[in-house]
């Protein structure tokens, strides 16, 4: 359980005043935090059994009737009343000060967001249970002493909505189901008969039953919420990125996580007195709401159905990359457009014609967007260097346009006279597109960042770890948002207790858990904060993560324990380690798979005649088909199907079992002997290379039988996983077939090196020495 002291709101001011009375004395606090006006209660060391916070907005006709409603129905139970009022000014409360002095009053002179004020007055109160009040809702007499009872007879209740209607007795709904995605624009249309008549709308916001009867819900409207002290002592403080929205949902959400029941009880009610406000779509609170609704579905990870955690991310790669492509169009198509009207005004030679000036100004965004392609600047970007991303930006432009100087270089002209102008106007070209496209990106990088620091866009993370050193993790991840890290959960090395959490963050399960965690929680990125000393459970953390697409960062600490296989990241002065990045660079990566697909379609098609050949001997030689199909585990846990040339009798594993080939193996064919020894039986691979599920160099794919004996033997097997599979690679030029487990492990350190050394040099080097391997026929 986490201390109460954690729970305190940054700026908040806490104070206690308690007396023996009905309603306990206090103080009017103005947004200073210090004190005006002091009241006459003395304190005492007995807890009050309710709190009854009053929220407000510069309401204090609104505040009086409440408070009068509080004094009604209190009755014999020791209570204390304090009013939270965003957008006041102090005088205004001075007379309701004089009519209540045993009411605290907290004053803000500027509007901290609902979730702030709530967080103010769940801060100041100090009862066993917190009844949260709206200004506009008048309690009946018996509602207080209601809801108490019923949170007494209801030890799971976590928290509990009272039944509340209008002064003309009409029901407000104040019990929902989890909103989806469509829910605010749908209430927002109400006024349409159709949509409002509608069963799904009905079931939303639970319109579709009497509330007479007490029912377990999703939530409850923060209007009139009864909260037990277990809960804001195990689930913390609302989150106060709700400037105005549904703080509410989130944090009965949060309370259920933490195994509490919300509950609705008809028999405590209220009245609602509504408060006229001018709609306008374009007012603040307007797009304040539009934005903490689409911060609660990201922050929640789902978009039609907070049970099954349908993920959602609001800002997700395919749109990132789409505004990113919008923006160096606009700027890329722009610049040129521009450079070509310099040039015609200073009577230069130049395209006049539009569509041929679109024509070419087409073509020169698709040459831009292949180098920047090929350099990696459409990679996903989020929590890092914007300066980087510059410099690499300025380097490919100034590459790029290195280019089309050399392309549209005249060999006889421009080698034997001085360059003229219109040759030099090439690098205002340069800096234009630099300009351009540079500020483009910049822009839409820094509302990103924006976005992130508002809690938008983040991804979902994981900290592996419960201990002083994880808790201090999550205390920076949050003090750093632009880092992109939306802790979901910890994860500790044995099976949590109940309720386990430090502040709103839960411990989730155990390590030996992870992949599903990781798949349930659809977790992008795993922070591990283990000690030391337990090596074992890091190897276990990090092969649970295989075969998802996750980031896996360590504290600086744990550094040698996988030393070699890391890369620092650092923003903010914040150190995380990426174990096992990509080593390759992004340019890198896109002529390989270039260089893989010209190479495979090169071989087939040549080849061809050979292969059919090749075909009707195997079908001649024996029984059986001509190809052989395997299951194979690809890259990131990927099953697919390799193909090769058979060499073996038909179902030569049927008695046997998996096992791999040993040397003078009775199954080998005489055709399929030969093709292994000049490895010919490879070939059909090529196929999978155009599929893209292998690359011409790399580790050799491994069947799942023995991957899943494999990586419980050796420690960060897996990481084999996060690379394309090949055809060959550094084990199979280095070492010998595969007969025995222990020839497998003994190739892995081939395998790792070249993971660990990824490069193009590298893959020449290793199809270099296939040839040779080939043309010796040292294939077994």
């Amino acid at each position: 359980m986490v201390e109460a002291q954690r729970l305190r709101p940054q700026g908040a001011t806490t104070s206690t005043f308690m007396d023996d009375k009905q309603l306990n004395h206090g103080a009017v606090i103005a947004s200073n935090g210090k004190p005006l006006a002091a009241g006459r209660g003395q304190h005492l060391e007995r807890q009050p059994e309710i709190s009854i916070a009053i929220i407000a907005w510069n309401s204090p006709q609104l505040v009086e009737r409440c408070l009068d409603s509080i004094s009604a129905g209190s009755g014999k139970i020791e209570c204390e009343a304090l009013v939270v009022s965003n957008n006041a000014m102090p005088h205004r409360h001075e007379s309701l000060q004089q009519r209540f002095p045993k009411v605290r009053f907290i004053v803000n002179s500027s509007d901290r967001g609902i979730a702030a004020t709530r967080n103010q007055a769940l801060n100041a109160a100090t009862g066993e249970f917190v009844l949260l009040l709206d200004a506009n809702v008048q309690i009946t007499p018996e509602a207080i002493a209601a809801l108490m009872a019923f949170a007494r007879s209801t030890p799971e209740a976590g928290i509990i909505g009272a039944k509340i209607v209008d002064k003309a007795g009409k029901l407000q709904l104040t019990c929902r189901r989890f909103p989806t995605i469509l829910t605010p624009i749908l209430r927002r249309l109400q006024f349409i008969p159709f949509i409002r008549d509608r069963h799904w709308l009905q079931e939303q916001l639970m319109a579709d039953w009497d509330h007479e009867s007490t029912r377990e819900v999703d939530y409850v409207l923060g209007a009139c919420q009864l909260i037990r002290r277990e809960v804001i002592q195990e689930v913390g403080w609302l989150d106060e990125k709700f400037f105005y929205g549904p703080d509410d949902a989130d944090y009965c959400l949060r309370a259920q996580a933490h195994g509490w029941k919300i509950f609705y009880y008809p028999h405590a009610g209220g009245i609602y007195h509504q408060q006229r406000r001018a709609a306008h779509f374009l007012r603040a609170k307007t797009w304040k709401r539009f934005w903490a609704n689409l911060y609660f579905f990201q922050k929640h990870g789902y978009l039609f159905n907070a049970k099954s955690r349908d993920y959602a991310i609001i800002m997700p790669r395919a749109i990132e990359r789409a505004l990113l492509f919008l923006s160096d169009f606009t700027a890329i198509v722009g610049s040129y457009l521009i450079w070509a009207w310099v040039r015609g005004k200073l009577e230069l030679f130049t395209i006049t014609e539009p569509l041929e000036l679109v024509t070419s100004a087409l073509l020169m965004f698709s040459y831009w967007f292949l180098m920047f392609l090929f350099f990696g600047l459409y990679r996903t970007w989020y929590a890092h260097s914007r300066f980087d991303e510059l410099v690499t930006l300025v380097k490919t432009v100034f590459f790029g346009v290195l280019l089309i100087f050399l392309a549209t270089f005249d060999m006889e002209r421009d080698f034997t006279s001085a360059p003229k102008f219109s040759r030099l106007l090439i690098v205002t070209y340069w800096l234009l597109m630099t300009f351009m496209v540079a500020n483009g990106r910049m822009v839409l990088r820094t509302i990103q960042r924006r976005m992130l620091e508002s809690g938008i866009g983040m991804r979902r993370t994981l900290i592996v770890g419960w201990n002083e050193k994880a808790r201090n993790l999550l205390d920076k991840v949050n003090r750093f948002p632009a880092l992109g890290h939306r802790v979901v959960g910890f994860v500790d090395v044995r099976p949590p207790k109940a309720h386990q959490a430090y502040g709103d963050v839960p411990v989730l399960g155990s390590i030996d858990e992870m992949s599903r965690l990781i798949q349930h929680e659809q977790v992008e990125n795993v922070l591990i904060a283990l000690e030391l000393s337990q090596q074992r459970e890091i190897t276990t953390a990090v092969n649970q993560c295989a075969g998802y697409a996750v980031t896996i960062k360590i504290i600086p600490d744990l550094y040698s324990i996988v030393m070699g296989q890391a890369r620092t990241n650092q923003i903010y002065g914040f150190p995380l380690i990426e174990i096992f990045p990509q080593i390759m660079p992004e340019w890198e990566r896109r002529f390989k798979r270039l260089i893989d697909l010209v190479f495979a379609t090169t071989i087939l098609v040549l080849g061809l005649p050979m292969w059919l050949l090749l075909a009707v001997i195997i079908k001649l030689d024996s029984r059986g088909p001509i190809f052989y199909r395997q299951e194979r585990v690809g890259k990131d846990g990927r099953i697919f199907s390799i193909v090769k040339f058979r060499t073996m009798v038909q179902n030569a594993e049927k008695l046997t079992g998996p096992k791999w080939a040993e040397k003078d193996d009775p199954r080998i064919t005489r055709v399929g002997r030969f093709m292994r020894k000049w490895r010919l039986d490879e070939f059909p691979q090529f196929l999978n290379v155009l599929a893209g599920e292998m690359s011409l160099v790399g580790p050799r794919p491994e069947r799942p039988f023995f991957i899943e004996k494999l990586k419980e033997e050796v420690p960060f097997y897996m990481r084999r996983l996060k690379v394309q599979p090949g055809i060959t690679g550094w084990a199979q030029v280095k070492g010998s077939y595969d007969n025995t487990i222990e020839d497998v492990k003994q190739k892995l350190q081939y395998d790792f090196f070249y993971v660990e050394n990824m490069s193009l040099t590298l893959d020449f080097k290793i199809l270099l020495n296939t040839v040779y391997v080939m043309l010796a026929g040292k294939g077994q």
